[in-house]
Parts: C-alpha cells; sequence; structure tokens
C-alpha cells in the first residue's frame, strides 16, 4: 500500500508544481522537487541509526505520509489543466488565488474563452494514454523516453541497495549515497537553462557519463586507491544518474502538452518501476569484476602458440 500510494502521490505532485508555474521556472521547481529523494534517503539513513526494528522503522518512516495527505487536500486543482479541460472560471478562480497568495492583485485577470470548436478539441483529448499510442509523434517520444526512465531507475535505485552490502557503516553508507546527489541539481539548473546545451544535450551527457562510471568499476580492483576505487566510481555514478534523472522529470513534462502530460509521465513512471524491480539483483554482480579480473589474467598468461592453434580450431 505504501508503495502503491507513493508512486502515485510523487508523480502528481510533481506535475502539480510544475503547473502552478510559469514555464521560465520548470527546471529550478523540477529539480527541486526531484531533490527530495536525496534528502529522503539520506533522512532515512539517520532514521534506521536510531530505530533498528525494521517494522518500527517502517512505521516512523510513514508515518509522515498521513500528515502530507491532509496538507494536500489545501492545495488548488491545476489552472493549467482546468483551462485545457474548458473550465475557464475554474481556472481564473486559482490564478486569482495564487495571486493573491503572492500578495499580487489580479482582480482583472481574464483568461481567453475557449469557443465551440476548440471545445470539441479537448473533449477529443480525453483519452489520454490512446494518443500517446495512436499519434506517431507523441508513440516514437514515449517509447524512447520509456527506456531512458527505465535505464535511470535501473542504475539509480541499484547502486543505493547497493551501499548497504559496501565495507564500513552501513548507516553512513546509505547517508553518503543521498548526499552525493545534491551537487547533481545545481548542476542540472545551470546547464538545461544554457542555450549551448539544453535539456537533451545535457541528459545524454549524464547518461553517458554514469554509464562510463559504473563500467569503469568493474575494471578497478579492490586494492586501488581511495580516489580511483570502485566507491568512488560508484559515487560518481550515482551523482551522473540523479543528474540525468532528475533532466528526465523536467523535460518529459515539456515534451507532453497539458491534456496528456499525466498519462506521459505515468506511462514513463510505469517503466521506471520495472527497472526498480530488477535493481535488487544489481548489486548480486558484485562477483562480475572478480571474474573479469581472472578472465583477463588467464587470457594474457597464455602462450602464443595455444593461441594460434585456438583460432585455427575456430
Amino acid at each position: 500500500m505504501v508503495g502503491l500510494m507513493n508512486g502515485g502521490i510523487g508523480l502528481v505532485c510533481f506535475v502539480l508544481t510544475q503547473e502552478y508555474v510559469g514555464k521560465s521556472y520548470w527546471a529550478m521547481t523540477g529539480t527541486l522537487a526531484s531533490m527530495s529523494f536525496a534528502v529522503g534517503i539520506a533522512l532515512f539513513a539517520a532514521l534506521g541509526y536510531f530505530i533498528r526494528p525494521w517494522r518500527t522503522l517502517a512505521m516512523a518512516a510513514n508515518s509522515s505520509g498521513v500528515l502530507f495527505f491532509l496538507l494536500s487536500v489545501m492545495l488548488p486543482e491545476s489552472p493549467r489543466w482546468l483551462y485545457s479541460q474548458g473550465q475557464t472560471e475554474r481556472a481564473e478562480e486559482v490564478l486569482r488565488y495564487i495571486a493573491q497568495k503572492n500578495s499580487n492583485k489580479a482582480n482583472n485577470l481574464v483568461l481567453q474563452r475557449v469557443s465551440a470548436g476548440k471545445a470539441g478539441y479537448h473533449d477529443n483529448r480525453r483519452s489520454g494514454v490512446l494518443q500517446l499510442i495512436v499519434h506517431p509523434v507523441l508513440r516514437l517520444r514515449t517509447v524512447v523516453l520509456m527506456y531512458v526512465w527505465y535505464a535511470c531507475s535501473l542504475v539509480y535505485y541499484g547502486l543505493t541497495l547497493g551501499a548497504g552490502d559496501m565495507s564500513g557503516s552501513r548507516y553512513l553508507n546509505v547517508a553518503m549515497y543521498g548526499v552525493v546527489e545534491l551537487p547533481a541539481y545545481p548542476l542540472c539548473i545551470y546547464f538545461i537553462n544554457k542555450h549551448w546545451a539544453g535539456r537533451r544535450k545535457s541528459m545524454a551527457a549524464f547518461l553517458c557519463l554514469a554509464g562510463v562510471a559504473c563500467l569503469c568499476t568493474t575494471l578497478v580492483p579492490d586494492t586501488s586507491g581511495l580516489f580511483l576505487s570502485v566507491t568512488s566510481l560508484a559515487l560518481l555514478g550515482k551523482l551522473m544518474v540523479s543528474a540525468a534523472f532528475n533532466i528526465a522529470y523536467v523535460y518529459t513534462s515539456e515534451l507532453y502538452p497539458t491534456v496528456i502530460r499525466n498519462a506521459g509521465l505515468g506511462v514513463c513512471a510505469m517503466s521506471c518501476r520495472v527497472g526498480g524491480i530488477l535493481a535488487p539483483f544489481v548489486p548480486s554482480m558484485v562477483s562480475v569484476p572478480h571474474f573479469l579480473h581472472q578472465q583477463v589474467r588467464s587470457f594474457f598468461k597464455v602462450p602464443l602458440p595455444s593461441l594460434l592453434n585456438l583460432f585455427k580450431d575456430f
């Protein structure tokens, strides 16, 4: 039940956060919303240090959700969504309410009325998820984004779950894997607002860097130094994939129009959960680097005539 509720609440909260503000603030608000994940991981490690029984820990960690659920009742509906559904009067009321809370008088705020033809347009778009399949541009865009979300989730949660198997304090390792994400978010705000970088290039660059860092962990021996070790490379990979994950959230919300934004993010989040399902198996691959090292050493120990005979037989 906690996983079911958190998955839905987190997705809707991100969409509402974006639709409450103007597009020029989407990078900042989306990044701040994603930053709560990193803060939550660090706080959970601290909470687990003081509360050892896992049942009590689960109850203490999730009890705050009741408070946030009650506070969510006070939130207004998204004015963008109301306007896209033809409810112009309600959208104006929400905008006036937001302006009043911001100490900004907007008594003369009037939105353009939707004509009868455009009202039918909104009705045709209420199918939501079906538009992601029927429309060729949205279909291709959704497939690519689903794969990006799946890859980000698999690496993100795989590295997070692997923190408990590292040497040293389990609680310190988990907290460190949460704190290491924090520098990623200012980097995201900086790069995605630059005309020479933008959303797509920044996300692709962070994904490539995360992949290189994770691949290098299979080549570095356990006896390496502090700065070039498996732990440091894993932390670097967590930093890079956190930045890519954050940009994926912001970028996805901008690629879908308001009427199907929630559906598009929902489908991508569903693909993301597939990566989360497979993530617990990532720590079990810790023996892969040792296997690679043995294969490389055995390969170079084979004399040249044996190698020639091997290729001859092949």
